[in-house]
């Protein structure tokens, strides 16, 4: 799963780095055809994966996954630690350009704060792969629920501390956002992880399927309401308000730890 999420994360990174080296004055459809270039790539690599011997066919969804959800302690907070973290995934990655270039620019021409942020944002999420990998690796030694907390305690201290200096010192902004991008993906893999782990074997593909897609549909709303709040509020006050999924995530998690010695109602 870590190595999933890394090529995932890695691909999603993709798009910044075309857009840093056709430069600022460049159509942004270019970025979009050549993004679009590599997904075809992608699409006919697949062609050449197969199944591996130990592949057994999937169970149909089953509607009695939507029960357990709720009546299972350990998966409803597996769930909640997923949503927290989705709240704030998809809306920084989308719109961390954006806000970047509003930080750098008081510092900063447009065009220069522009250009600075689309690289930041490429460096931001690229090396959240890498995390990623390597949360895997860690999970399997400390325990999934432990990784997940502590990724997400790092990602809520990183955004107040972007929130924080934002404005300020573009340096700092710099390596806030950054260090971010690098923190708030490596509990990713961990909470579908905890979900098969609880799982009945026959339910385990549509608990994880119903948590993807309700993790999807959250960032739906996340992702359109940012720029509205933004400009109600500015990219700060945003920024601040990805603060909330962290925190949630990490209550979460605490309660799931906590309900390790004793069953979860």
């Amino acid at each position: 799963m870590g190595l999933l999420v890394g090529a995932l994360t890695l691909g999603s990174a993709l798009p910044h780095l075309l857009a840093g080296w056709a430069g600022a004055a460049a159509d942004w459809r270019l970025t979009v055809q050549l993004s679009t270039l590599a997904a075809l790539l992608g699409a006919f690599l697949v062609l050449g994966a197969g199944l591996r011997p130990y592949h057994a066919r999937a169970q149909r969804f089953s509607p009695r996954a939507l029960s357990l959800v709720w009546t299972d302690g350990w998966i409803r907070r597996a769930y909640g630690g997923y949503l927290g973290h989705m709240w704030e995934l998809y809306a920084l990655w989308a719109w961390m350009p954006v806000a970047a270039t509003a930080a750098f620019m008081a510092s900063m021409e447009r065009e220069e704060a522009q250009f600075l942020a689309t690289w930041v944002t490429f460096a931001a999420i690229a090396l959240g792969a890498p995390s990623v990998v390597a949360a895997g690796w860690v999970a399997g030694r400390w325990g999934k629920a432990n990784v997940a907390l502590a990724a997400m305690g790092a990602s809520l201290l990183a955004g107040l501390l972007t929130v924080a200096s934002f404005g300020g010192p573009w340096g700092l902004t710099v390596g806030l956002f950054i260090l971010w991008g690098i923190v708030v993906i490596p509990d990713s893999a961990q909470f579908s992880a905890l979900v098969a782990d609880a799982a009945p074997p026959e339910l385990a593909g549509s608990l994880m399927t119903l948590q993807t897609a309700l993790g999807f549909l959250l960032t739906f709303g996340t992702v359109q309401l940012a720029p509205v709040l933004a400009g109600a509020l500015g990219w700060q006050a945003v920024l601040a308000a990805l603060a909330l999924g962290p925190a949630m995530g990490i209550w979460a998690m605490w309660r799931l730890r906590e309900g390790r010695s004793q069953p979860l109602g």
